[in-house]
Parts: structure tokens; C-alpha cells; sequence
């Protein structure tokens, strides 16, 4: 049995990582138990190694994608986990810790060091470890930070996880309470890891992913042991713009670091560069979505007018302000630029009080084009503004120029026996209203269900005959429940379109 459950595994990676693992456990390769845990390979984007362990009696992951590369339990260890469950592997323990117990501290110290040598992994690890023992030594640790982040090659395959030992013993650094001494390191890894953007091949996203978690590591130390706000705010500007890609720099992670002379700062800089305006607009947005500063973020999403993107970014900005009446204003303007808005402008009528507005907007549109989608756009609009049930019978009334389009709005609203009688009255008993009155009245839809078989054979094709075949199966079902037989009528079909080889097979495929 494993030392973990189902429900460990759904824990430790949040459910959405949870389901996609589901997905990639035929991906997985044979179990290799270790020492504390077990290792497999899970082929997704790229084949990475996964490893799966004990801590504490609890469940802890490692994968190589860029995700877990950021310290995430991923959906590759979700799929391991799930193998594990399936075959009952467990650590391979006890013979190990046995015989390693057995050993006094001089042996355990040379098979160290013997292993080291040959393992350049192993070393690096364990020189990292050495340097944050007793008073972090942080001339030493910048020295192997630095050894281990020089790109060797553009094709450097161990770049990424030299990468990870760095940054787990920066961490652990932060986690111990030597927040000061991790600060300088974590930024010395970030500015590296910066400069290795497009040095390094990096096919899956691993290295940005890296370079995201000691964005966000440094940010975690500053918070933890703040250094001069200004100076911060000018490294995060120049930062900034030097990646104009991916992957950006999130000044919110460091609002505390930076406080109120930082912050200034850097809106000083702002104002003051002659950079790309793009790029700046999108640093002042951000500026202001930390600061909460509604009008400069608007001011600057205003420079991308009109597209209905900035439309709806400025309307929303509004609306979470609690500036309505600026917001209805912005929203109506756009909407009238771009049609696409209008359900902006209703969402916005109805935050606003106004809901009135916003069921005029949906009957205007309804007048206009009398269709199943705007009908329900009304039903869901006059529904929040309380007025439908007055408004029913003059929806259904307009939607009565449209009989095929009235049909599916009386199936959304559950008038099934309403939308079958309007069906078979203008001849416009489509499949989804069949197989809804056939629920109830089975017999009634033989007739409907025999046109949609020709229907379906007139348009021809292996789609249509395999929809054909459906449908014989479905109007079979509905015949039996009054003794009625369709032997004949599928007899008939077969001898009508004898020489249609495509047509035969499909049928034959639905059991006919």
C-alpha cells in the first residue's frame, strides 16, 4: 500500500492540476523506487523526471517541467501519484536505512565525498548546503550562484537544474530567518537568469519559469529585509524594460518593499523615460493596478482607445472604484463604437441600478434579430432586473416571426409540449425538439424522426449518413414502445441507396 492517498495527491496540487494528471497517467513511465521515494518519467510537451517522496509522513513532489521547476506539486506528479496508488510501490527503505545505520560518520562522510566527485550535481548541492550552515557564508555562495548559472551552451541541459539548486538554497536562506543575507543572491540569480533569456535554449518555457520564481524570491526577501525603496524602484525600472517579454516583472509583488518613496520613484521614472510608449503604458497600468490609482490607470488604458479591449478594461476599472455613473458613461460610448460591448453596457446598466436600461438594450436587440440566443440574453437580463414574467409573452410574441428559432427558445424555457405543437404547425421539427417530446411521447416522433433520416441522407456524405444511423437508432427506440417495427423502413433505405458503399457501412456500424 502506498504511503499516500488519493485525496494527499488532490490536496497537494489543487484540483485543476488534480484532473489534468488524470490525463497524462498513460503517460507515465515504469516506477523506479529510490531510496525515499519513487522516480518516473511522464512524457508531456518534453519527458520529464518526476520524483515522489515522504516528508514528515506527508506527500512531497519534484518535476523538471516549468511548472513544478517553481516549486508547484504538477499534474506530472499527479499522474505518478496516481501509477503509485494502482501498483502499490513503495519506498524501497528499509534495506538501505539499514545498512546505512550500520555505518559510522566517517564512512558516511567518504561515501559522500567519493560520490561527489564523480557527480557534479551531488557536489554542487552539497557545497550550497555547506554555505548556509551556522552564519551563511555569502561570498561562497555567490561564487558556486555563479558557477552554477554561467550558460556553458545554447543547448545547456542542466542549466535549469543547476537553476533549482540555486534558488532552493536562496530559499532556504529566507525560510531560516536569514532573510538579509538571501536578498543579495536572490537578486545577483535574478539579473543572471535575465541575461540568460535567449542564451539558453529553452523549448518548454523551463528557464522563464525559473527566472518567474526568483523574480518572486527576491521580492519574498525584500519584503522580509527591505532595502533602500528607491534604489529597488530604479533596479525594477531598468529590469522591466529590459524584458519586454516574457517573463514580465510584477512590481505588486514588492508594494511593500518598496513603499511610498519607491513607489514614487519609480512613477518618477515613468514620466521621465523616453522608452517604448507601449511597453510604458503597460508599466504605468500595472503601476496603477498596484497603487489602486483608478485615474491613471485609466489615463493610461485610454491610450489604446478605441479598441473594445480598453473599453472594457476602463469600464471594469470603474466599476470596482464604485464610480457607476463613469462607468455607464464609458460603457455607453463604447458600446456605441463597437457593437460587441452591449453586453458590457448591460452588465454595467445593471450594476448601476439601472436595470431598466439594460432590459430596453435586450428587447431592442431582440426587435431587431428574433433569435434563440437574444431571447435568452432577455430571459437572463429582465430575470436580474425582476421584470420577466411581464416580459415573457411579449418576447415569445416577437420571437413568433422566427418559428424555428420560437421552437428553441420554448425547449430553453422547458415548454417542450408548447415548442413541439409550434414544430410540427410550420414544419420545422429539427432533431433536438424530437428527441425532447420523444422523452414523454415517444410514438408521436416516429414521423418527425423518419424525415430526419432522409433529411440527413439528402445532404449526402459520411457525416450525414453517420448522423442518419443516429437517428435510426433513436427513431427504433421510439417505434418499439408501440409494437411498431422499422425493418421495413430500413429495408427500403438500404435498397434506395444500394450503390452509396459509405451509406451501407455507416448503417451497418449502427447495427442496421
Amino acid at each position: 500500500m502506498a504511503w499516500f492517498t488519493e485525496d494527499d495527491l488532490r490536496t497537494a496540487a489543487g484540483e485543476a492540476s488534480f484532473e489534468r494528471g488524470r490525463d497524462y497517467v498513460p503517460e507515465v513511465g515504469e516506477l523506479r523506487p529510490t531510496a525515499l521515494g519513487v522516480c518516473a518519467s511522464v512524457r508531456g510537451k518534453d519527458v520529464y523526471e518526476v520524483w515522489l517522496g515522504r516528508e514528515n509522513e506527508g506527500l512531497v513532489g519534484d518535476c523538471q517541467c516549468p511548472y513544478g521547476l517553481e516549486g508547484n506539486f504538477c499534474k506530472h506528479c499527479v499522474a505518478v501519484g496516481l501509477v503509485v496508488l494502482a501498483d502499490g510501490t513503495q519506498p524501497r527503505e528499509a534495506d538501505l536505512e539499514t545498512y546505512l545505520q550500520t555505518l559510522d560518520q566517517q564512512e558516511l562522510v567518504g561515501l559522500l565525498l567519493e560520490q561527489a566527485r564523480r557527480d557534479a550535481t551531488l557536489y554542487r548541492q552539497l557545497m550550497l548546503r555547506a554555505g548556509t550552515t551556522g552564519t551563511p557564508q555569502v561570498a561562497v555562495l555567490r561564487r558556486h550562484l555563479e558557477e552554477a548559472l554561467k550558460v556553458k551552451a545554447f543547448v545547456d541541459a542542466d542549466y535549469v537544474a543547476r537553476a533549482k539548486d540555486v534558488l532552493d538554497t536562496v530559499q532556504a536562506l529566507v525560510d531560516a530567518g536569514h532573510a538579509a543575507e538571501a536578498r543579495p543572491l536572490a537578486r545577483h540569480a535574478v539579473e543572471l537568469l535575465a541575461s540568460a533569456m535567449g542564451a539558453v535554449d529553452d523549448p518548454v518555457g523551463a528557464v522563464s519559469g525559473i527566472c518567474r520564481r526568483a523574480v518572486k524570491l527576491y521580492a519574498k526577501a525584500c519584503a522580509e529585509a527591505k532595502p533602500n525603496p528607491v534604489k529597488l524602484a530604479s533596479w525594477l525600472f531598468k529590469l522591466r524594460l529590459a524584458w519586454t517579454t516574457w517573463p514580465t516583472v510584477d512590481i505588486s509583488d514588492f508594494t511593500s518593499a518598496l513603499a511610498e518613496s519607491g513607489i514614487a520613484e519609480y512613477r518618477r521614472l515613468l514620466t521621465e523615460s523616453e522608452a517604448d510608449p507601449a511597453t510604458l503604458r503597460l508599466m504605468r497600468e500595472q503601476l496603477a493596478r498596484c497603487t489602486g490609482d483608478a485615474d491613471t490607470m485609466i489615463e493610461a488604458l485610454a491610450e489604446d482607445l478605441p479598441s473594445p479591449k480598453a473599453y472594457r478594461a476602463i469600464v471594469i476599472t470603474l466599476r470596482e472604484a464604485n464610480r457607476m455613473d463613469e462607468a455607464i458613461d464609458w460603457a455607453e460610448e463604447g458600446a456605441a463604437k463597437d457593437q460587441s460591448l452591449t453586453g458590457l453596457l448591460v452588465e454595467t446598466y445593471l450594476a448601476g441600478g439601472r436595470g431598466e436600461d439594460a432590459v430596453e438594450l435586450r428587447k431592442a436587440a431582440l426587435r431587431e434579430a428574433p433569435t434563440r440566443h437574444c431571447y435568452a440574453c432577455l430571459r437572463e437580463t429582465a430575470t436580474e432586473a425582476g421584470t420577466w414574467s411581464g416580459l415573457r409573452s411579449w418576447a415569445l410574441a416577437v420571437m413568433a416571426a422566427a418559428p424555428a428559432e420560437l421552437v428553441g427558445a420554448l425547449l430553453d424555457d422547458d415548454e417542450v409540449e408548447e415548442a413541439w405543437e409550434t414544430a410540427v404547425k410550420h414544419d420545422c421539427v429539427g432533431v433536438e425538439v424530437a428527441r425532447r417530446r420523444g422523452m414523454t411521447d415517444p410514438a408521436e416522433v416516429v414521423p418527425a424522426y423518419r424525415a430526419l433520416v432522409e433529411a440527413s441522407l439528402s445532404r449526402g456524405g459520411r457525416d450525414a449518413y453517420r448522423e442518419a444511423g443516429i437517428l435510426l437508432q433513436e427513431l427504433s427506440k421510439a417505434a418499439a414502445t408501440s409494437g411498431e417495427s422499422i425493418s421495413g423502413f430500413v429495408t427500403e433505405l438500404k435498397a434506395r441507396h444500394a450503390r452509396k458503399p459509405a451509406l451501407l457501412d455507416e448503417l451497418q456500424r449502427a447495427g442496421f
